[in-house]
């Protein structure tokens, strides 16, 4: 693993639900060479929503994956940028395992703001997608554990305060049994108002513009419908996701408990408990932009900061 590219940079993004390291490089020719790519399940902002602090347990869980990803950085002979959101944007003891990091590792990190996440989700997502010939006629959507980001081709970004991991904790939390259908209209009108209440609709030009999807949610539905045994995110690079596709496996997860879900094929275990969060999240926001489908981009928030920190 070691390396003498010096102009390797890694990006460490610690979310709400998953922590996720992209390390790469520009070549002479301007393209992104990733030598390094991973995502753990950490589920920081569990229950930040209702407590406002960091469990323990989950800070705990972050950390040790943090340490693992800095260790493979430095192997790399990398410089590293690790990046925070929603969680610990809203957390109140944010400072506490910020602290820690610094303990851990000798590193800061940035916390981004909302505007900061869909700017650099937005620059990565658009990065090597086909079809999408004007850049500028697009509309990227961000679903994270603890909000979703939008941003358009025209630079109006908006950060909505609703993900995966918060909706689930709302609305979704009977991990022993199916959803009942109250709970999902419940959960749907929730995004629904908070969407119309940040004018989503707007983001959308005209009739031609291109839906990009961005995120763990987007990226595990698209795998469910390639029924892949492995997840394995480049191969789902540039699908489309219809809303008819969302709503089978809506339907499919709703009726059952997490340890069924768990075994659904392309799904990975880790994610069968919020998945139908995302599900309701990314139905919602193909609706409100009056669109039938969403491209998957499996290059978002840290492919955007891995661009910038390489150009620096």
């Amino acid at each position: 693993m070691e390396n003498n590219n010096t102009n390797i940079k890694a990006i460490i993004d610690i979310g709400s639900n998953s922590i996720k390291m992209r390390a790469g490089y520009i070549n002479n020719v301007g393209q992104v060479v990733i030598v390094h790519d991973e995502t753990e399940v950490v589920k920081l902002g569990r229950g930040v929503n209702s407590t406002g602090f960091l469990a323990e347990e989950n800070m705990n869980t972050t950390l040790k994956a943090l340490k693992r990803m800095v260790d493979t950085a430095k192997k790399l002979n990398a410089g590293i940028l690790i990046a925070g959101t929603m969680a610990l944007r809203l957390a109140k003891n944010s400072d506490e395992f910020l602290k820690r990091v610094h303990d851990l590792t000798g590193l800061d990190v940035r916390i981004l703001s909302g505007v900061e996440e869909a700017e650099y989700s937005r620059s990565g997502a658009v990065e090597g997608i086909e079809g999408i010939d004007d850049v500028e006629n697009s509309v990227v959507f961000d679903t994270g554990g603890g909000s979703t980001e939008f941003i358009n081709g025209e630079g109006k970004i908006d950060s909505v305060p609703v993900g995966a991991v918060t909706l689930t904790e709302r609305f979704f939390y009977d991990n022993d049994n199916p959803i009942t259908r109250a709970a999902w209209d419940n959960a749907y009108a929730y995004v629904q108002k908070i969407m119309n209440e940040h004018k989503i609709a707007s983001f959308k030009k005209n009739s031609d513009t291109k839906i990009i999807g961005v995120g763990g949610g987007v990226s595990v539905m698209a795998s469910v419908k390639s029924a892949n045994e492995l997840f394995l995110p480049l191969k789902l690079h540039g699908m489309h996701i219809t809303q008819k596709d969302i709503i089978r496996q809506a339907k499919l997860y709703a009726s059952l408990n997490l340890s069924e879900r768990q075994k659904i094929v392309g799904l990975p275990a880790p994610r069968a408990d919020v998945i139908l969060g995302s599900a309701c999240i990314v139905l919602c926001a193909l609706r409100i932009l009056d669109a039938d489908y969403c491209t998957v981009s499996i290059n978002g928030l840290r492919h955007g900061l891995l661009i910038s920190e390489c150009k620096k």
